[in-house]
């Protein structure tokens, strides 16, 4: 049987990297997805190479820094299944480009990167719990990164995505306290890969991020507020 058969999956940021190598991944193990991103001409070539068929794939073009996005996404979760057992908030952004520090980046720079990589995935766990409460051994996956540990506050460079990632650890762990016995709550940290976020030099690939999230999405139900990688627990 597969590992992900009959499971209903919402990923955001499919369109590329490391969200659509994982889309590949959980249809391959019989997952149903809703996906999203923010340019629909990408998200529909993304949905023709997924699923080109269109039965186990439903795709939603959303902005998730628009306050409506959460919504108009539940929405599409809800009148497919009237349920959730997987949300995976994927989409993140770095942009703080040569900036050394926060504050020698510019204060733009600081506010998207909390608006996409923490307010979204936020507003967007609000909007998909009914939903996950309705689920089947509901689980929230949070994609984070080794740049946002504990550590890592103390190393120079992209200041604002370290933040960024720092804070959605600290959203996790909340959310999986309160969330206990009810609702499942990690980060995922993917790796280093060479996507359009970690660049060319990167040394993994999105298709090794993929394996990663399967093995954490097929964990036992119990383990929550925890981050993973590759299967394997790390420190936040």
């Amino acid at each position: 049987m597969s590992a992900l058969a009959g499971r209903r999956i919402l990923i955001t940021g499919i369109s590329r990297g490391v969200g659509f190598e994982t889309a590949r991944s959980f249809l391959a193990e019989g997952a149903e997805l809703v996906g999203t991103a923010s340019d629909p001409a990408r998200l529909e070539a993304a949905r023709r190479a997924l699923d080109p068929e269109g039965r186990r794939l439903t795709v939603v073009a959303a902005d998730l820094t628009d306050p409506s996005a959460p919504e108009v996404i539940a929405r599409a979760a809800r009148e497919r299944w009237g349920a959730l057992d997987v949300l995976f908030n994927n989409a993140g952004v770095q942009l703080d480009g040569s900036a050394r520090g926060l504050l020698d980046g510019t204060e733009a720079v600081f506010e998207r990167s909390l608006d996409v990589n923490l307010r979204a995935p936020y507003r967007l766990c609000r909007a998909c719990l009914p939903l996950l409460l309705e689920g089947r051994e509901p689980r929230i996956v949070m994609v984070s990164s080794g740049a946002g540990n504990f550590e890592s506050m103390r190393s120079p460079g992209i200041a604002s995505y370290r933040l960024s990632k720092w804070a959605l650890n600290g959203l996790t762990m909340l959310l999986a306290t309160e969330l206990a016995g009810k609702v499942a709550v990690n980060a995922f940290d993917p790796g280093w890969v060479k996507t359009d976020l970690g660049g060319p030099n990167a040394p993994g690939t999105p298709v090794e991020s993929a394996r990663g999230a399967l093995a954490l999405v097929t964990l036992p139900f119990s383990e929550t507020g925890k981050f993973w990688k590759d299967g394997s627990e790390i420190p936040f």
